[in-house]
């Protein structure tokens, strides 16, 4: 089976996982080519060399693997809907260990956080809607 007719076997999760794996594979070249830069855009600062390579490690390198793993499975599997399955429960653990931190270190007036929670709960809405149209109409 070719990689065109799994993603297309079931079209919303197909969609959601190649938004998915695009996602990751550009936070990965984001954070390995420019860590400093693009890590105090998300309000983290190294305070030496070796908190640079863990920007690259944790955030770059993590995120090339959470990809690499979503693609490999939907391959494997042939079907896109379990890779969906991981990047929801990733997705929205992200979002609700963000919202219920929110509260606990008072960083809501933060610019970052203004940004990340509309951002994150716009990619967490719709990334279940393709999994509830991937259970409905497949």
């Amino acid at each position: 089976m070719f990689m065109k007719e799994i993603f297309f076997s079931n079209l919303p999760a197909g969609i959601a996982v190649i938004g998915l794996v695009a996602y990751f594979f550009g936070m990965a070249i984001v954070f390995i080519t420019n860590p400093i830069k693009n890590a105090e855009a998300f309000a983290v600062k190294p305070v030496d060399n070796a908190g640079k390579t863990e920007i690259r490690v944790y955030y770059g390198g993590i995120s090339f693997a959470l990809g690499a793993f979503l693609l490999y499975l939907t391959i494997a599997l042939k079907t896109p809907v379990y890779s969906l399955v991981g990047g929801l429960f990733f997705a929205t653990t992200v979002l609700v260990t963000r919202t219920i931190f929110l509260f606990v270190d008072k960083g809501w007036k933060c610019p970052y956080t203004k940004l990340a929670i509309p951002a994150e709960s716009a990619f967490v809405v719709a990334l279940w809607v393709c999994f509830i149209l991937s259970q409905k109409l497949y």
